[in-house]
């Protein structure tokens, strides 16, 4: 929409809600000014300014900008950049959008860029991105945080969008309900580009009294992605759509899971609960279901909408439909507060120079021996399942030892 083109920010200054970054004291802003950086990553939702800040960077350094999205982009976009570079006798800015989704290979040629001084990195990313990414990228960058925007920039960016409405409208005054705007500051969820898309469609549905404009904010929320979503709702929805799939629920899951991809949330955002809930509450019962799960995010990404929605539908049923158990879960938590107030020490057997240790394997494939000096257990598996059948052995096995 025009409106976006015509209050995009032109120095970072202009850029609402991240004070942080910003701020005539903020350490990003003088590393960003001082062009003194090889790799920045950029973190937070839609709409924070991320890709702004970084076509802002490639102005204010005078550097020739490129803009590349992982999940469209491949090995031979990066190899055309860097023979782009090489004319110009300058470093490029090359901005990559969804960076966590660049493969191994992929950011292997980003060290290329980065280190044959071809280009300085900008990536972007609505999820933390670090476990993705390969540690030698890791330790040329630094992260930075954006953040949703919240009620007061929200207003700037109203006070900024009403004075375009003037212009472009041609009025001097333009009115508004103010339970609606509160409302449609919600509808926007801290994301300012769909904020200032709610006000311009709600200058279009606007009624005209001489040189007065009163703005349609009622009932915007029926044409912009997201409809009655808020940021509170974000996270019942995720909670919903979680516990459905705790209770056994697939008809519950279902209609949470569709109404938080419907209402605009990153895929990737939902689909990081599911593969955590695969091995939180289904755990051994069915270990195949992790790999089910992530399996399925492979497919729905390389998919895309709206097709991909009947992978999403496949995983949250059979996620739902699956025998549960948490003892893993319970397991970590046992264990850590087993080590938060003890240092246990390797057992003679087990360290490098030590004696006595038996191999399983001459035994068959089990023995009986102490691999902690306690006896400790803290996993306790559940007749649920493929657990039974792991429950089962381990009482076999270990007899009196533990108690399985």
């Amino acid at each position: 929409m025009r409106i976006l083109e015509e209050l995009r920010p032109r120095g970072f200054q202009d850029i609402a809600g991240q004070s942080h970054l910003f701020g005539d004291d903020a350490v990003f802003l003088k590393l960003v000014e001082s062009g003194n950086f090889e790799s920045l990553i950029f973190i937070g939702p839609p709409g924070s300014g991320k890709t702004t800040t970084a076509e802002l960077i490639g102005e204010f350094l005078h550097l020739p900008f490129f803009r590349l999205h992982a999940s469209t982009s491949g090995s031979s976009d990066i190899k055309s950049i860097i023979e782009t570079t090489k004319h110009y006798g300058k470093e490029a800015i090359v901005f990559i959008d969804e960076l966590h989704r660049f493969s191994k290979t992929q950011q292997d040629l980003l060290l290329k860029v980065i280190d044959g001084k071809h280009a300085k990195l900008i990536g972007a990313s609505t999820e933390n991105p670090y476990h993705n990414l390969t540690q030698p990228l890791r330790s040329r960058s630094f992260v930075f945080e954006f953040s949703s925007l919240d009620e007061k920039a929200l207003d700037e960016l109203f006070l900024k969008g009403i004075d375009y409405i003037k212009k472009q409208y041609s009025v001097n005054e333009v009115l508004y309900d103010e339970e609606e705007l509160a409302r449609c500051r919600q509808i926007s969820l801290g994301d300012g580009r769909r904020f200032l898309n709610i006000l311009e469609l709600a200058a279009v549905k606007g009624r005209f009294e001489g040189d007065k404009l009163t703005l349609g904010l009622e009932g915007v929320e029926d044409f912009v992605t997201g409809g009655t979503y808020n940021t509170d709702e974000h996270y019942d929805l995720l909670s919903a759509m979680i516990k459905s799939i705790r209770g056994t629920d697939p008809d519950a899951a279902l209609v949470w899971g569709l109404k938080l991809l419907d209402s605009g949330v990153a895929p990737e955002v939902i689909f990081r609960r599911l593969l955590i809930s695969a091995s939180e509450d289904i755990g051994n019962a069915f270990p195949d279901a992790l790999v089910f799960a992530n399996s399925a995010y492979e497919a729905f990404t390389s998919v895309g909408r709206p097709e991909g929605d009947i992978i999403f539908a496949h995983v949250v049923t059979f996620l739902a439909s699956c025998p549960k158990s948490n003892r893993s879960y319970a397991a970590m938590h046992s264990a850590r507060d087993y080590l938060a107030k003890n240092n246990p020490r390797v057992p003679e057997i087990l360290r490098t120079s030590g004696e006595g240790y038996k191999y399983p394997f001459d035994k068959g494939e089990f023995v009986r021996q102490k691999y902690t000096d306690e006896g400790l257990q803290f996993y306790k598996p559940m007749e649920s399942g493929f657990e039974a059948k792991i429950s089962e052995r381990l009482r076999r096995l270990w007899d009196d030892w533990k108690e399985y």
